[in-house]
């Protein structure tokens, strides 16, 4: 099965890696800013440079024909240097990627926000946006809506450190504690974040349309 990989030097692209690098019947292409130094480099992983704003790294992305897309691209308004960057990065490059690789229909695994669904903000209707223009593109998909990421990120954020620091000791209780539609605000470890993904996507697939996850659904994967 071949697997393609956006997104895969964040917070749950790193974990999601580790994943499918551990499954041997896997080939896996991760696209990357610029080839990782080898002490970096997972076993089984390609690492293909790729540009997003060169039509032509497109072009060759439509021969390889992949059976399964993820997509955890994204980044702060922040870090992005204005809504624009945000925009680009969080809108754009998931939808140029699906857009060049919709003819092959391939399976689309994407990492959205909890919210996404009722958006207000830049963040939230960005990914409300790619969320229906997923749900438009005829492929088959599977989205999730994780809260709160928790995990080791390489750049640092101070909101979502205090947020992290707060939420990870009541992490269990918090998950028992917030039933119904409240459920949907519990953090999560990036790592059951990519979990999901693989087992949502490689084991139990959509047969036919998508599904969105979030809140104990993540979890149940």
């Amino acid at each position: 099965m071949k697997i393609l990989v956006a997104g895969g030097t964040g917070l749950v692209g790193t974990e999601l890696l580790k994943i499918l690098a551990q499954r041997s019947n896997l080939h896996v292409t991760a696209l990357v800013r610029r080839h990782p130094s080898p002490e970096l480099c997972l076993e089984h992983i390609h690492y293909l440079p790729f540009n997003y704003e060169n039509e032509q790294d497109f072009d060759k992305l439509v021969s390889e024909s992949f059976d399964v897309v993820f997509c955890a691209l994204g980044t702060t308004r922040k870090k992005a240097g204005s809504a624009q960057q945000f925009v680009k990065v969080d809108f754009e490059y998931p939808r140029r990627l699906i857009d060049a690789l919709v003819s092959t229909l391939p399976l689309l695994c994407v990492v959205s926000s909890v919210g996404a669904d009722r958006p207000s903000g830049l963040y939230l209707r960005t990914k409300a946006a790619l969320e229906q223009h997923i749900m438009q593109s005829g492929m088959r998909y599977v989205i999730l809506r994780p809260s709160l990421l928790l995990g080791a990120r390489r750049e640092f954020r101070l909101r979502e450190w205090l947020a992290a620091k707060c939420s990870r000791p009541l992490q269990k209780i918090l998950r028992s504690s917030l039933g119904g539609k409240s459920a949907i605000y519990a953090p999560i470890d990036a790592a059951e974040v990519a979990r999901a993904m693989v087992i949502a996507a490689l084991d139990h697939p959509p047969h036919s349309g998508g599904v969105i996850l979030q809140g104990r659904d993540l979890l149940k994967h």
